[in-house]
């Protein structure tokens, strides 16, 4: 069942969901049921579901850093086709998959204010005085959705890594919701680190604990069937022959201060920041695995001193987009 909870638009009042009785809006006492709390920190309370990460306050600041530094790498807030897809015609219908605090929608809101766009995740941490286009609903992107088949025309699916265990599953749905043209984006921070061109490119001897605890941490995540796909999504699309040949760019996100660029300047400032923050979001994490505190916290601070003095460090995110055939 979805839940709709923002009521700040009519609910497919153009008939696109095939199961609109089963959408009810979150009253304010319903939310805590959403969020279980460890050691002082927030998570969901969907225990079966991998996703590792806290979704208190500390995570949801790094989630909204995140997406203005990729907006920044980028330069805009989507890749590909996106105003063809979206302007003239009929209504048009964007979804968000896992749209966590709910910045990407918010910002297309506003570019897009002729478009319908939903937002979904699993748990209610989206503003709650959205734009009057945008709605926000709970639910989980592992399962089949509510709308229609064809009723969607533009699906986003930005860092979703650590939600889905399997991503040819997940892009089955996509294709059955995407009318035939509609686009389908995916993007991804890959879960390591590199050198921009023209920097040493021996992480082992210039960044070796940084790649010790990516090392460390994508062990422990692939116990949990979240396998490293950032770069495997274009073959997954590929296969599905459900899509277009797949168009891929890639992009370097600096790590610091060290770039030329004032704008990737910031954005290399904001990224270091919020690698900080995701380091220690992840010690819950490695705490069920059953490594001691101390060894965290070591696993931790290498990490960031290596992250904070290498320079020429960067993420790389992924993108690719293909339209539905």
């Amino acid at each position: 069942m979805a839940i709709d909870y923002i009521d700040n638009m009519p609910q497919d009042e153009d008939d696109a969901s095939d199961a609109s009785s089963d959408v009810t809006e979150l009253e304010a006492n319903d939310f805590p049921d959403h969020f279980s709390e460890r050691d002082g920190r927030l998570f969901h309370s969907h225990g079966t579901l991998p996703y590792p990460l806290p979704v208190d306050a500390h995570e949801q600041g790094r989630l909204n850093n995140l997406h203005n530094i990729l907006r920044d790498t980028v330069g805009y807030n989507y890749v590909g086709p996106v105003a063809e897809v979206l302007n003239g015609g009929m209504q048009k219908r964007v979804l968000d998959l896992g749209t966590g605090t709910g910045s990407w929608p918010m910002d297309m809101a506003r570019s897009f204010p002729h478009v319908k766009i939903y937002g979904v995740d699993i748990v209610p941490i989206a503003t709650r005085q959205p734009e009057p286009n945008v709605q926000f609903e709970i639910h989980d992107i592992t399962q089949r959705f509510r709308w229609k088949d064809g009723a969607m025309d533009y699906i986003h699916a930005r860092n979703i890594d650590l939600a889905v265990t399997n991503y040819p599953a997940l892009l089955e749905e996509v294709a059955r919701l995407l009318r035939p043209g509609g686009l389908f984006f995916s993007g991804e921070i890959g879960r390591s680190i590199d050198f921009a061109h023209n920097f040493p490119s021996d992480l082992a001897h210039q960044a070796p604990r940084a790649r010790q605890f990516y090392d460390v941490v994508n062990h422990f995540l692939t116990l949990r069937h979240l396998n490293l796909i950032a770069d495997r999504i274009p073959r997954f699309i590929q296969n599905s022959q459900q899509f277009t040949v797949p168009i891929i760019q890639t992009f370097h996100i600096p790590i610091g201060g060290w770039h030329p660029d004032n704008v990737m300047k910031r954005a290399g400032r904001r990224y270091l920041a919020a690698l900080k923050v995701f380091a220690e979001n992840l010690s819950p994490m490695l705490r069920e695995t059953g490594m001691t505190q101390h060894d965290i916290d070591a696993l931790v601070l290498g990490f960031i001193q290596d992250i904070e003095n290498v320079d020429g460090l960067v993420g790389v995110y992924h993108t690719v987009w293909a339209r539905k055939m």
